[in-house]
């Protein structure tokens, strides 16, 4: 909820129109030839253009003061898919009526939810509402509300806006809920031993020494520690935190400024996060690679997840290059990708498929999550089929799925869905 208190209503701008100052300013100099040539008649004659234009500053100025306003938002906190009710409140707390005004808005995103500007009512104690819907159909930063209102006095030679500090709404992506079978794309040191984990006891890490008890397995006695003292202690090994899976995010600009687009993009970031969130309550290690950037960002416990996913607004999909570094790890990658699977494009030499075909023979490959969009979605689906028969002529297991947009965003429970 925000309103408009008197200190929000500082004058950011005086616009000047040089041709009406230049008019009134030609008919003052006309009016004042006639001073003194008809006795006080002619001197207020003389004095006439400029009363008037004082008077429609001082109008002006009085008409910035007498506004109020008021505006509303059904919700603060706005999830994707959600819409957001917008109310603003207006009126004139004088009988005298103000100078010509306007409200101007933000434009809240992808989809205009409202009118570039709306009239001020400028009647004596004249009161008026506008409201609007603010559709957060997709992931991303809306500044929405008003952005400024303006007044012209009635000459028209003076404007005065005064800014307003708009709302700004972070959209977050939506997740779902996956099940346990998305651990097998997970893969760390040690981790395809029986039983083991990428959290196992790892004896080259010394974590701290305790005292040797009763009852308590130890298989590392600190026996130095122990003729030193004369206290029986263990060692406790610290536990290995490798990496488990690498989810490489493929930031492709694809085609701009499309719908199609922003439902690919926003499919693709909520799989990436919707795994990640997985893995961070089941204290398996992760890490999120944005594109192409040399860093990836370390995620072991869900306070990590946490942390990261408030960066899920601001992920914007600007790059041509080809993920080639989602290919040749040695730790388990899951490719998540809004791009072609077949055709190169933005100047990339090769494409998705060809790498796949070169990747597969020497066990380079990572696992795919193909997320385009709802147009494309049958034609990489028979690529995706594709793509899976050549892993079984090379004898591989990687995932290989496609989540539809148009199928809503359970399509991703459905395709991370791994065999065993």
């Amino acid at each position: 909820m925000f309103s408009g208190s008197k200190a929000d209503r500082t004058v950011s701008a005086v616009r000047i129109n040089p041709l009406a100052l230049a008019v009134y300013a030609v008919l003052a100099f006309i009016f004042a030839t006639f001073d003194g040539l008809a006795g006080p008649l002619s001197d207020l004659i003389a004095l006439g253009v400029p009363i008037l234009v004082l008077t429609s500053i001082l109008h002006l100025f009085l008409s910035n003061h007498w506004f109020r306003f008021h505006q509303n938002f059904s919700s603060d906190h706005p999830r994707k898919g959600q819409t957001v009710e917008y109310a603003l409140s207006f009126s004139n707390e004088s009988v005298v009526p103000l100078a010509q005004g306007v409200c101007v808005f933000s434009n809240p995103g992808p989809l205009d939810s409202f009118s570039s500007s709306v009239a001020i009512p400028s009647g004596g104690l004249q009161s008026g509402e506008y409201r609007a819907e603010i559709r957060c159909s997709y992931r991303g930063t809306y500044i929405v509300g008003l952005s400024s209102y303006r007044f012209t006095d009635v000459l028209g030679i003076l404007t005065l806006e005064t800014r307003i500090e708009p709302r700004v709404f972070y959209v977050y992506p939506e997740l779902v809920q996956l099940d346990s079978s998305v651990e097998r794309l997970a893969r760390s040191s040690g981790a395809d031993r029986p039983g083991s984990s990428a959290l196992d006891e790892d004896p080259s890490i010394f974590e701290y020494l305790a005292p040797l008890r009763a009852g308590i397995p130890s298989t590392r006695i600190a026996w130095k520690r122990w003729a030193a003292t004369g206290t029986p202690s263990r060692i406790v090994s610290g536990k290995s935190r490798s990496t488990a899976l690498r989810v490489f995010l493929d930031l492709w600009q694809g085609p701009r400024n499309t719908l199609e687009k922003l439902a690919s993009e926003d499919m693709a970031v909520s799989a990436a996060f919707s795994v990640l969130q997985y893995l961070s309550q089941s204290r398996i290690p992760a890490e999120l690679v944005l594109g192409n950037r040399e860093q990836g960002i370390r995620i072991d416990n869900p306070e990590d997840f946490t942390r990261v996913f408030d960066l899920s607004t601001n992920i914007i999909f600007m790059e041509t290059e080809f993920p080639d570094r989602a290919f040749g790890n040695s730790t388990s990658t899951l490719l998540i990708t809004t791009r072609p699977l077949v055709g190169s494009f933005g100047g990339a030499e090769l494409d998705l498929f060809t790498a796949f075909e070169e990747a597969l023979p020497a066990n380079r490959a990572p696992h795919l999550l193909a997320c385009p969009g709802p147009i494309a979605a049958e034609r990489e689906r028979a690529t995706v089929e594709a793509l899976l028969e050549l892993q079984k002529a090379c004898g591989t297991k990687q995932l290989a799925a496609l989540a539809d947009p148009a199928q809503g965003i359970e399509d991703i429970r459905h395709a991370l869905c791994v065999p065993s």
